[in-house]
């Protein structure tokens, strides 16, 4: 009778067909066949719990000799996973940083080219010397008097008597040009508030860097001992249970009443080895996590005030090119005329707006940027999870396997009781009834030395050869008497 051993793929779907089927395994010659029918399917039966328990020994052996391996590929996931959330945290707090500083760089460009003189565009000239026109009037000897104009409606229009003659005047609407004082006030006011950003921003930026590189060293301190947990925690019990399993196979007749220390063992360890890998992970992980969790604040804030900056600077950019009231009252609206602490400064820009289309800054979105790479933490301590659950499963599953074989009635495959018959019928075909007799005491010989060590599987074959109807049929009346003759 051969034995095999169970892969796990084939364990997984052997439990996915009903039990009760007959079990074909063991019959692949005439006495593993003859051995089914004889005991009822008990010998294929106990075949396969002994492999099952076999298969299981040597998940076990595996699992311990792979366990400082799999404990390793734990530690370093961790170790690589927040390496990774430290980077992420560097990087948008250069990005930040890069962020101000090129705000900062076209702020001060700004109002370098604000300072200097400028020539009025000749739409420009046009319109202011429109309304200068509106206010004189000619006087004696072709001079002209200088009058004050009377008031202009906003956006409207007005007339003007020259020489009994009606004549359009430039109308004052809110996009003419504003002076370049108040251009260059405006400006610098701006770039001001932008420069007092600056150690709002570089000194978050540096903390979040000083708590990314710290946090590495945790880390890398912490793997050498996290290590050492799956070790404790595993491997003496993982040996045990070896010893235990090992028994049951060198003890066959205790194959259907495995000791409850067996299954409670196998339990614990599963549910255990779950536990282990999440321990080994956070070991790793804790401390440098605590010290990342502090680079949060700064981080939103410097990714805050940067936005802030950037949005200063687009709006100065806009009065510098439009050079309009408009966009003077946009920049207004933006920087307040009062100094304001960093922290209101950023509330009240993020949320002013202008019709000239200045919009608010969701600065909610820094605290998604800032979370994400902390996903990759939690996503770790799942995979580390996994790990635990696999290994489990290792044990679990085969385990589970010889609990099902066990509570299954045996059976017999009608195959096999026809594969047998077959046999019979083959090996007696032609033979006179005492050639009969000889070959079923042949039979009757090799079954006692191959069934020597199980007694009682022997007693049935042989009560089986005896009562065989295809045998009998080929001895005759008179075989009995031959028979004991021979004996």
């Amino acid at each position: 009778m051969k034995t095999r051993s169970y892969a796990l793929a084939t364990v997984a779907l052997v439990s996915l067909f009903p039990l009760a089927a007959p079990l074909r395994a063991c019959c692949d010659d005439f006495w593993s066949c003859a051995a089914a029918v004889a005991t009822g399917g008990l010998s294929c039966e106990v075949e396969n719990l002994i492999n099952s328990i076999k298969n299981l020994i040597q998940n076990v052996a595996k699992l311990v000799s792979t366990l400082a391996s799999q404990t390793a590929d734990v530690v370093n996931l961790a170790k690589t996973e927040l390496d990774g959330a430290a980077n992420d945290l560097r990087n948008l707090a250069s990005q930040a940083e890069s962020d101000f500083n090129n705000a900062a760089q076209t702020a001060q460009s700004i109002v370098n080219e604000a300072s200097r003189p400028q020539m009025l565009a000749p739409q420009a000239v046009g319109a202011f010397a429109g309304v200068g026109a509106a206010t004189s009037r000619p006087g004696a000897g072709g001079t002209a008097t200088s009058r004050p104009a009377p008031p202009q409606p906003i956006g409207g229009s007005s007339v003007n008597r020259v020489g009994g003659a009606a004549a359009p005047v430039a109308a004052m609407r809110l996009d003419l040009p504003v002076s370049p004082q108040e251009v260059l006030g405006a400006l610098r006011r701006a770039q001001q508030a932008v420069d007092g950003l600056r150690p709002d921003v570089l000194q978050p930026v540096n903390q979040v860097r000083q708590f990314a590189t710290q946090a590495g060293q945790q880390v890398a301190a912490a793997a050498s001992s996290a290590a050492n947990i799956a070790q404790t925690a595993l491997l003496a019990p993982l040996q045990t249970l070896g010893n235990m399993l090992t028994d049951l196979v060198n003890h066959p007749e205790r194959i259907f009443d495995p000791s409850k220390i067996v299954d409670d063992a196998i339990t614990q360890i599963t549910n255990q080895v779950v536990t282990t890998m999440t321990q080994v992970h956070d070991a790793v992980m804790q401390q440098a996590k605590g010290t990342l969790d502090l680079a949060q604040k700064p981080l939103q804030d410097a990714l805050d005030r940067a936005s802030v900056a950037k949005k200063i600077v687009d709006a100065m950019q806009r009065l510098q090119r439009a050079r309009s009231k408009p966009a003077l009252d946009a920049l207004n609206a933006v920087v307040p005329r009062q100094p304001m602490d960093a922290r209101m400064l950023v509330s009240q820009v993020a949320a002013a707006t202008h019709a000239s289309g200045i919009t608010a800054l969701n600065l909610g979105q820094h605290h998604t940027m800032v979370l994400a790479p902390f996903n990759r933490i939690a996503a770790s301590r799942l995979t580390a999870q996994t790990v635990g659950t696999q290994m489990g499963m290792k044990l679990k599953g085969p385990w589970l396997q010889f609990k099902r074989i066990q509570a299954t009635p045996p059976t017999v495959d009608p195959a096999t009781r026809s594969r047998v018959d077959a046999d019979l019928a083959r090996r007696f075909a032609g033979k006179s009834p005492a050639e009969a007799v000889a070959e079923k005491q042949a039979l009757l010989n090799e079954a006692r030395v191959r069934f020597a060590k199980d007694p009682q599987t022997l007693r049935k074959i042989e009560t089986m050869l005896n009562g065989n109807a295809i045998i009998q049929s080929h001895i005759g009346p008179h075989g009995p008497a031959v028979l004991t003759q021979q004996q």
